[in-house]
């Protein structure tokens, strides 16, 4: 509040001191003409004041108007440097708004009860978490986030010894730790009852790993599986032994209560796969998304179970930012890869004739090295272009998202000057 108090009252000095500079300019216009002119009259005689009188007005005015010029380009100066400072601090106070907005603080909620806004069913995802920091919460909790304008609200229920027990045979998790990240799926808004009703889909697994009575890598596509027996070492009606093949058992049967998005269960994920696979790209579930990995590339992309493209993902440009995962599906499917070798054609000789006085480009057997001295970070690609760390802190942000060795190349001889990243 000071601090802007200040800022008026130098603005208003700032002002005032102009206004006092064009009137001394305009007085001293007056006094000028009017002190030549009376001597002008006295040199021709008609002596109305003495001459050095004139001569001592003409001066004053003289000096008036220099005054006030200089008084205008103060002012001037000085209004330019105060609409500066102006105009950094509204936009410190904008990145500030920004900021807060994007670090919302987390608020810890354990609800009771929970109103939802409309009958049309919502699907929640829950993530086991622990919060250190917060002296209320001393070990895991399951939790999901609901945003609000300034705060983001963390709905959790604390973890049990029995509860980490059971999730620990579900994710196939010896060590407690390891479950923190680990998500699931529900209709309930309430983490009390969405881990209560978690648990009891997964109950008949639980029980028959805890049995001994069968080999847990064996159930773990029964895991949810409403058709699973579990007891008296046998596995279910259509599989007594269990599915001892590779990928999903083609008769798994979710629990009507599982919630699941769409592209959640295990067996659309593998069908997904076969589409992609021949084409080095497949998809993985980790934590609760969706990691499609370009083998050929060494890009990942990153995408939630409903197949939306996760903002901190990388993105294949010629798609757009606002593709689905089956777009990148389709991409990938029909993708034909063309390897170039830039080092047997010469290519590479030719960069480094473009690139002289800028970088050098050395060849070391199946690696290609762009670099400044031995100071600067070095590039490295394959031989067909590819880069071997495209996700390097040290990528230009142009090319954030299209980094390979002819756009680095080109990249380069449109940076001529400076030590570049």
């Amino acid at each position: 509040m000071l601090k802007k108090f200040a800022f008026n009252c130098l603005r208003n000095f700032n002002a005032a001191f102009g206004m006092v500079s064009l009137t001394a300019i305009g007085l001293g216009a007056i006094a000028t003409f009017s002190g030549l002119g009376l001597l002008y009259l006295a040199k021709g005689g008609f002596p109305i004041v003495e001459k050095e009188r004139s001569e001592q007005i003409a001066y004053i005015g003289i000096s008036a108007i220099v005054l006030g010029f200089t008084g205008i380009i103060v002012a001037s100066l000085g209004g330019a440097f105060l609409s500066v400072v102006e105009e950094s601090e509204e936009t410190n106070s904008s990145r500030e708004t920004a900021k807060i907005a994007e670090t919302k603080p987390l608020v810890l909620i354990k609800p009771k009860s929970f109103e939802k806004s409309n009958s049309v069913p919502l699907i929640y995802t829950y993530t086991v978490m622990n919060f250190e920091g917060y002296s209320d919460l001393k070990g895991l909790v399951v939790c999901r986030f609901e945003e609000e304008p300034y705060r983001k609200l963390v709905l959790y229920e604390e973890l049990r010894s029995h509860h980490i027990d059971d999730l620990a045979v579900i994710y196939d998790e010896t060590d407690p730790d390891k479950l923190i990240g680990q998500t699931f799926s529900s209709y309930k808004p309430l983490p009390c009852k969405a881990l209560e009703e978690h648990l009891e889909i997964h109950r008949r697994y639980v029980n028959a790993v805890n049995s001994e009575e069968f080999t847990s890598c064996y159930l773990q596509v029964c895991a949810g599986c409403k058709l699973l027996h579990g007891a008296n070492n046998i596995v279910c009606g259509i599989h007594p032994y269990g599915w001892f093949e590779d990928g999903c058992c083609p008769d798994k049967q979710w629990d009507e209560r599982k919630a699941l998005f769409p592209f959640e269960d295990d067996g659309v994920v593998e069908n997904l796969n076969r589409e992609i696979s021949s084409n080095q790209a497949n998809i993985c579930k980790l934590y609760g998304d969706l990691i499609l990995w370009d083998e050929y590339a060494n890009r990942r992309f990153s995408f939630s179970y409903s197949g939306i493209l996760l903002k901190h993902s990388d993105k294949v440009l010629e798609l757009g930012t606002e593709v689905r995962l089956l777009s990148y599906i389709q991409y990938f499917r029909t993708r034909n890869v063309v390897v170039f070798d830039y080092v047997a054609s010469g290519q590479v000789s030719e960069f480094a004739k473009e690139l002289k006085g800028i970088a050098q480009i050395e060849v070391d057997g199946d690696e290609i090295s762009i670099f400044f001295d031995i100071y600067a970070p070095c590039h490295h690609f394959r031989r067909d272009g590819v880069a071997l760390h495209p996700y390097s802190t040290f990528v230009p942000q142009e090319l954030k998202y299209n980094y390979n060795l002819v756009s680095y190349v080109n990249y380069l001889k449109s940076k001529k000057s400076g030590v570049l990243g």
